[in-house]
């Protein structure tokens, strides 16, 4: 669970506009903006696990904090079957994204006490509140 977990994270953090992103923020040591090296050391440990193991191809990941990049790092390949090394300004397909990316986004929302989980939809966007569910998952 926590592979998927830290694979889902990283490929939603892959996204191309993050390193394009990255190229103009300042760099800083994790520490200064209160990221955990350790921490830090196991994402990349389980990323290039699953590179290894076959389970993706490679990933671009790269974290901000208060405007400063802490950590970009590059897995795997762009290019399977060429061995073409993923580089930090690679571009590919995202596929759809949109859901992880989203996910992420309500749960820092919800860690941060901007939004309780169990709201209904329509509190956050209105057009939603006057369909019923089987509608909405028709849409």
């Amino acid at each position: 669970m926590l592979r998927r977990i830290l694979v889902s994270a990283a490929v939603a953090a892959s996204l191309p506009f993050m390193s394009a992103l990255a190229d103009e923020l300042p760099v800083v040591a994790p520490e200064q903006v209160a990221l955990s090296v350790e921490r830090l050391q196991r994402l990349t440990a389980a990323l290039q696990a699953e590179v290894d193991a076959g389970q993706i191809p490679g990933a671009v990941v790269a974290i901000a904090r208060k405007g400063q990049v802490a950590y970009l790092q590059t897995f795997g390949w762009i290019d399977p079957v060429r061995k073409t090394p993923m580089a930090k300004d690679s571009i590919f397909s995202i596929a759809s994204m949109t859901k992880p990316m989203v996910s992420v986004a309500v749960m820092m929302l919800h860690e941060e006490g901007k939004l309780q989980l169990s709201d209904p939809i329509g509190k956050y966007l209105p057009q939603s509140a006057r369909q019923d569910g089987a509608r909405q998952c028709q849409n």
